[in-house]
Formats: C-alpha cells, sequence, structure tokens
C-alpha cells in the first residue's frame, strides 16, 4: 500500500491523462489493475481536439498531438460524480487533470470539479499540442512566474470550496514538461514551494507529475511528410524514461518532502516501475504502452505483475 498526497494507493501503477475521458472510459479503467483512475485533460470549453492523424506509433518512441480532445466542464461537472462512484465502488480514487488557458480558467475549472467529490486534483501545466491561430500556445510550467499564480489561484479556489478549513480542500497537484535546463527546474520546484492563499494557509500543490511528452519532435516518412497532420507533437515512450527519471531524481532532492512526486515516460513494465520508485517516485503514470496494446487497459495488470515479480528475490 503507498499513498499519493495522502491518498491511498494499493499500488504505485495509474494510467496518465489523455487516455481516459468519459463515463464509459472510467468504468473500463474500473475494472482494470489501475491503483487510480486519471480522468481528463478537461477544459472549459468542449475540444475536439487536432484534425487528422495525431498518433504515430513507434517500438522505441511514439509521437502525439491530441490538442486536449475533451467534452468540456459542463459536461464533467453533470458527470464526474458518476465517474467518482464508479472508481470508488472498484476501490480506486479518481483524479482529474485539468487544462486552462490563463489563470483563471486553471482556477474556474478546479472549484468545480473539487465539488463532485474527485480525490486528487492534477493541473496539467504542460501540454504542447495546443494550437491557436496557427501557432502553438506557450507552456506554461515553462514560466515559473504564471505556474506560481496558476498554483496560488488554485490554492485560494480550493481553500474558498472547503470553506476555509485546509483539512477539506481537495489535494492538488501539477504536471510538468521535460525541463533540460538544471537552473530552470531548480526555479520552477521554488516556484511550486511557495504559492500561498490569501488566507496565508500553504496553498502550494502535493505532488508533481514528472514528465510530460517532450515537446515538438518530429517524424517523417519515406515520402517525406510528417507521419501526424500537425507536424510536431510530443514524444513519448521508452526513449523518454531516462530523461523523466532524470526529472524525477532532481524534483525529488529540490521539492520538500510534504510534495510527492510521480513517475511519468517510457513506462511500459514492471522494471519501468521499479527504476521510478528508486529514482524518488511514490507511483508511477503511463499513457504510451495503453496505446500501443490498441487503448487496452489490461496492460496496466501487465505492468503490475512485472512490478510484483521485480519485488520478488529470486526474479532476475
Amino acid at each position: 500500500m503507498s499513498a499519493l498526497a495522502g491518498v491511498a494507493l494499493e499500488h504505485p501503477v495509474m494510467n496518465a491523462a489523455g487516455t481516459c475521458k468519459s463515463v464509459e472510459d472510467v468504468d473500463a479503467f474500473a475494472r482494470s489493475a489501475v491503483a487510480a483512475i486519471v480522468v481528463g485533460s478537461i477544459t472549459r470549453q468542449p475540444r475536439t481536439g487536432n484534425a487528422g492523424n495525431v498518433y504515430w506509433p513507434g517500438r522505441i518512441y511514439s509521437i502525439n498531438a491530441l490538442g486536449l480532445p475533451n467534452r468540456g466542464l459542463d459536461y464533467y461537472g453533470a458527470h464526474l460524480p458518476r465517474m467518482v462512484d464508479q472508481a470508488h465502488e472498484a476501490g480506486k480514487p479518481l483524479i482529474v487533470s485539468v487544462a486552462g488557458f490563463d489563470v483563471g480558467e486553471y482556477a474556474e475549472i478546479a472549484e468545480v470539479v473539487a465539488g463532485t467529490g474527485v480525490d486528487l486534483i492534477e493541473l496539467n501545466l504542460a501540454c504542447p499540442n495546443v494550437w491557436d491561430g496557427g501557432a502553438q500556445k506557450r507552456i506554461a510550467c515553462f514560466d515559473s512566474d504564471q505556474t506560481a499564480a496558476v498554483c496560488t489561484a488554485v490554492g485560494d479556489a480550493l481553500l474558498a470550496r472547503a470553506a476555509g478549513d485546509p483539512a477539506r480542500r481537495v489535494p492538488y497537484g501539477v504536471k510538468i514538461s521535460p525541463f533540460s535546463d538544471p537552473a530552470a527546474l531548480a526555479e520552477l520546484a521554488a516556484a511550486l514551494a511557495e504559492p500561498a492563499g490569501r488566507s496565508g494557509r500553504p496553498g502550494g500543490p502535493r505532488f508533481v507529475t514528472a514528465v510530460n511528452t517532450f515537446p515538438n519532435a518530429l517524424v517523417i516518412d519515406a515520402d517525406n511528410r510528417p507521419v501526424v497532420d500537425v507536424e510536431l507533437a510530443g514524444m513519448s515512450g521508452p526513449a523518454l524514461k531516462p530523461v523523466g527519471l532524470g526529472q524525477v531524481r532532481q524534483l525529488r532532492r529540490l521539492l520538500p518532502d510534504i510534495v510527492d512526486v510521480v513517475g511519468a515516460g517510457g513506462v511500459g513494465e514492471g522494471r519501468d516501475v521499479a527504476e521510478y520508485l528508486r529514482a524518488g517516485a511514490v507511483a508511477v503514470q503511463a499513457a504510451t504502452a495503453f496505446w500501443n496494446r490498441g487503448e487496452d487497459p489490461s496492460v496496466f495488470g501487465s505492468i503490475l505483475a512485472g512490478w510484483i515479480d521485480q519485488m520478488d528475490p529470486a526474479a532476475p
């Protein structure tokens, strides 16, 4: 038994945001081996996501440019209570990933989501595949001031929702992109450790998920055409694991003990889980392994079984 931000987990294996979007999806994940179900990312307005081919599966790496497809806040405000019931009936916490396009949107979405009974909220500050007017939007986590502003606003909103009682506030975390500059990562970690609500009580994140896809990757086919229609996309899969492990190790050293770290990037078998835990994570998330198995949730059972084998002293 482990825990994330004070929420008990049966084991450390979870799905990552982007893999579960609907009531039907939650039902499928509730019957899978995941320890917690991550829904989203969700936005204020419904989004169809990017058009055309948005995913390319590779053996060593994959790329995707989904563009945050989801049914919007009204849908989730109405249906999340049922999703929570589905998850809890299966003995699993429900985590919702939210994505805003400004500080106020993050706070608004988080406040609505907190009122539906979810266990944790994950702020997606790392999506590299959102386009507006033909240009990519800024990746929020690369601006430490913006990150601090989002966390402060969300902390305030969640504390207000809990009637000023920190013990009743839904804990939240953030998901970040890979950082190649250790000084920039340290600045972000400092920003995540600082936010406080207007009441003066701590309002910062309780966990950090590292990492989202590596931005602006390009794969071309034999005819020199991009394999995804928007051309540039986020890279994921096994090739990202050393980067993810490095981010987890650095964040564990940089963040206060009250902030947990979740590992993501290249989790496809039990050994990957074990290595992320050794690097300092309390849990892991996986998406590419799910998509590359035809969106079959049974892949999480395979990952979990492999991790259990890794824990066996007799295992190689």
